[in-house]
């Protein structure tokens, strides 16, 4: 079994457990269903608070805003832990400003459990925390004072110190690992420089930031929640902060939907004033074309930018053809690049533990003798312990070709397969190999892979 805990970015025994039963209930389309399902509680979520700041009419544009962003279609589509994360985040920044505009204050002891689950569906979420405790903070003392605020704050502490305590206890310690690597001291997978990140950003959210300035302008000019202005746009600041910092472009595009949930606001402000609509109820002022148009224009936009993120991975359909021609289930090794899709697509014909991913590879040679990385490919290759291989030369090009020199120079292999595919950045291959005769095999050059 693969070590999940040890590099997967959330704890492997939370959303996992879930998508794992959709999937069985309903297959990876209902995994996708229960994403977007999660972005809708994630959007009624930025209407509430938008809202309780300021207007029914600014709900409205900030949620229709919202949910015709890129990164947000996006998201929603993907059967993945971040749309759960979110809506955790979401019902916890709910709760932060009906805390502090209510007398009682035990409502906050919510906050701390929901925070501590967003965690643990996505490591992540430990940023995207930051401004959900800034809000009770900050709202809290102008709308109840000083100590009904740090009442508050205690009741949120106190309640995600036990829930968090709870959780060590009882979970894998192995996932501290993965918590480090993924996230807290995580090394850039694909690296842009930060020119590069910061023109991505504005793709992605450059109209929204864009509103969101001019909310804080119409805020200070009218002199309310300035600091709750400065604190909900500095939040949406977060994520592109650390992503150009760290010099990493993945998951940005999923990214920039945390971070523009908190700015949201703002966003429904600036255009219900830019509209007309600057009463609770309804009217059609002399501008409202002009934020009707603002919002077809970012989803236009949006869903143009959502087809091509997710066109970034390739139709698999003609991989899993092949593959099923090649595997026999409970009866051979098989290694693979693209292993996830693979692994999910083969697992009529194949059982989990014959697969091996290019990543975090041991082996123990017929002598008992241990091997990890580069060393373990090359003695396993040698031994001809892979009886079929698939490469891509996409997600992980340099271990792909370090695999395919060792193949090639040790004529273990024969190259029985060569499937097209084509993505958002071009045309490329799948390349499939079956174990040969040792010493007789077909493949004996990299040139026989050459894109």
């Amino acid at each position: 079994m693969d070590p999940y805990a040890t590099y997967f970015s959330g704890y492997p025994y939370f959303y996992p457990v879930i998508g794992g039963l959709l999937d069985r209930l309903g297959g990876v389309e209902l995994a996708r269903a229960f994403s977007l399902l999660c972005m809708m509680g994630v959007t009624s979520c930025v209407y509430t608070v938008t809202q309780k700041l300021f207007s029914r009419n600014a709900a409205i544009f900030a949620a229709a805003l919202y949910v015709s962003l890129g990164s947000v279609l996006f998201v929603g589509r993907l059967a993945t832990y971040d749309a759960l994360c979110m809506l955790l985040l979401g019902i916890a920044t709910v709760l932060a400003y009906q805390v502090s505009l209510k007398r009682n204050p035990w409502l906050a002891i919510w906050i701390g459990p929901l925070l501590i689950l967003a965690v643990a569906a996505k490591y992540a979420a430990l940023l995207f925390s930051l401004p959900v405790l800034g809000i009770l903070i900050l709202f809290s003392l102008q709308k109840q004072g000083w100590w009904p605020m740090v009442l508050r704050v205690v009741i949120v502490i106190v309640t995600s110190a036990l829930v968090g305590v709870l959780a060590y206890y009882f979970m894998d310690k192995a996932v501290l690992q993965g918590l480090s690597l993924t996230t807290t001291n995580r090394v850039a997978i694909i690296q842009r420089s930060p020119w590069q990140l910061l023109v991505r950003v504005l793709q992605l959210g450059g109209i929204a930031y864009a509103l969101g300035i001019a909310g804080i302008y119409l805020l200070f000019r009218e002199k309310r929640y300035r600091w709750l202005a400065l604190l909900l746009f500095g939040s949406s600041l977060l994520v592109p902060a650390y992503h150009i910092y760290k010099q990493e472009y993945v998951s940005l595009d999923k990214h920039m939907a945390f971070s523009l949930f908190y700015a949201m606001p703002l966003m429904g402000f600036a255009l219900s004033r830019l509209s007309g609509y600057t009463r609770q109820r309804l009217s059609i002022g002399r501008h409202w074309l002009a934020g009707l148009a603002i919002v077809l224009l970012v989803f236009t936009i949006g869903t143009q930018q959502a087809e091509t993120i997710y066109a970034g991975w390739a139709n698999t359909t003609d991989l899993s053809y092949e593959l099923h021609t090649q595997l026999r289930a409970g009866s051979g090794r098989y290694l693979s690049e693209d292993i996830e899709v693979a692994r999910y697509y083969a697992e009529d014909v194949s059982d989990s533990w014959q697969w091996n991913g290019v990543n975090f590879f041991y082996y123990t040679d017929p002598q008992k003798k241990q091997f990890s990385g580069n060393d373990a490919f090359t003695r396993a290759i040698d031994d001809s312990y892979f009886d079929v291989v698939e490469l891509s030369f996409n997600y992980q090009p340099y271990q792909s070709h370090f695999i395919a020199q060792q193949m090639a120079a040790s004529k273990n292999y024969n190259l029985v397969a060569r499937v097209k595919f084509q993505n958002s950045f071009g045309i490329g291959y799948y390349y499939l190999w079956r174990k040969a005769t040792p010493g007789q095999g077909n493949f004996t050059s990299l040139s026989q892979v050459k894109q």
